[in-house]
């Protein structure tokens, strides 16, 4: 039982993900960060919108400290900042893997964060990198 527990650990890993006909095949982490903190990337001349499935919490914390390298606080400001300052939009959140997967169908240009097995589970999405693992 404990090697079992030990092995699914082992696997957590959250990933980023978008709809099966997101333009492209891979975002660099550099790129991600620069979405999500609400700075326009684009591909094809379209800029991608960052969605945020924000219930879960330690999903939430391993995104921002590996790819954002902030702590939610710190991150909340830097988004209020690009708002005022530039008028960035925030994040899309949602608060389920059914919204996450509606709004990414919703807008092709979409990315979202979520963990590596429930981005398997789902046909309608494609994996387009791996942003952090479990060792």
């Amino acid at each position: 039982m404990l090697l079992m527990v030990q092995a699914s650990w082992a696997e957590r890993a959250v990933v980023l993900v978008a709809s099966k006909d997101f333009p492209a095949d891979n975002i660099s982490t550099l790129d991600t960060r620069k979405i999500y903190l609400g700075v326009s990337v684009a591909i094809d001349g379209k800029n991608i919108r960052a969605i945020r499935w924000y219930n879960d919490e330690r999903l939430n914390q391993i995104f921002l400290q590996s790819v954002i390298a902030m702590s939610h606080r710190s991150y909340e400001r830097r988004l209020l900042s690009m708002v005022l300052k530039f008028g960035s939009p925030r994040p899309v959140e949602v608060d389920g893997q059914d919204e996450l997967v509606a709004a990414l169908a919703k807008n092709p240009m979409s990315i979202a964060y979520m963990w590596k097995r429930d981005a398997e589970s789902d046909t309608r999405l494609k994996i387009i990198r791996v942003l952090w693992q479990e060792n």
